[in-house]
């Protein structure tokens, strides 16, 4: 790995000195998303456990069904039609060296692509994302390409590289946007195409925290911040309903969960490679 002292001028030895104080997340725009990128890569190496949050336009087409009686290929089904149609606005991303550190780094990448004057959205959706800070009209301006983003993550090693951990909570539509950035075009037709993909690009070790609910007896139910809540986590940096925020809320309450429900060696494996409300017979993401 490169010495700290090369890396950006040194920011990376300012940003790992931030988590011993107060979290930075870093906002990555077009205008300094190759610098920002530079420092992911050279992040990743020290800092392999990974938290991610999406944000989007909300959803636009809703089940015909009781949720409940909902299979995993029909809510795939329902996932597919809304990802295809709507796009992303912005991603989080908070780095950690080992599965009970902190967050020492966290990044925002703000997308450009969504405009809510032409393109299909969820009005109650981005009204309460414009209520929690984020200035659709800075994206469009500022914000970076999906296509530049797409490429830039190809190359960071944060994807297809199975030594990287991914923790989310809730996550198959932020997967899901993530693979149709990556494909650079619509999501697979069957849902366990769909898993191939998520496994080839993000590897084994991808863990949903409100798939890890299941394991907590009972105790843990409703949202992330009422998980948290319950938890005892608090938000450690910048505002609900911003991607790279929910990101280190996320991991801060993956790191309290498996203190407190996965103690035993080997028991968070169970959970690995399964994203809530996708689970094929309960099983992991499909190898082959």
């Amino acid at each position: 790995m490169p010495s700290e002292e090369l890396v950006a001028g040194g920011r990376y030895r300012h940003a790992h000195q931030q988590q011993q104080q107060q979290l930075e997340i870093r906002q990555v725009w077009a205008d300094n998303v190759e610098r920002e990128f530079k420092l992911i890569r050279a992040a990743i190496e020290r800092f392999p456990y990974v938290s991610m949050d999406t944000e989007f336009p909300g959803v636009i087409h809703r089940p015909t069904t009781h949720p409940a009686a909902m299979t995993p290929a029909d809510r795939y089904a329902l996932l597919k039609s809304n990802v295809d149609a709507l796009h992303l606005i912005q991603v989080g991303l908070a780095f950690a060296a080992s599965p009970s550190s902190p967050p020492a780094l966290a990044f925002q990448v703000n997308l450009r692509e969504f405009d809510p004057r032409v393109h299909r959205h969820a009005p109650d959706s981005v009204r309460l994302l414009a209520a929690s800070g984020i200035d659709l009209a800075a994206h469009r301006a500022r914000g970076v390409s999906a296509r530049a983003f797409a490429a830039l993550l190809m190359s960071s090693g944060l994807v297809c590289n199975p030594e990287v951990a991914w923790v989310t909570f809730h996550s198959a539509y932020d997967f899901a946007y993530l693979v149709k950035l990556l494909m650079g075009r619509k999501l697979p037709r069957s849902l366990p195409e769909f898993l191939k993909y998520v496994r080839v690009y993000f590897g084994p070790e991808v863990y949903d925290v409100k798939h890890m609910m299941r394991f907590a007896g009972g105790q843990l139910f409703g949202g992330l911040e009422r998980v948290a809540a319950a938890l005892g986590v608090r938000r450690a940096a910048g505002r609900c309903h911003q991607a790279a925020s929910d990101s280190v809320l996320t991991w801060d309450t993956f790191r309290e969960m498996r203190r407190l429900y996965f103690a035993r060696e080997g028991s968070l494996e169970l959970c690995a490679g399964v994203l809530f409300g996708l689970e094929l017979d309960d099983t992991k993401l499909l190898v082959s």
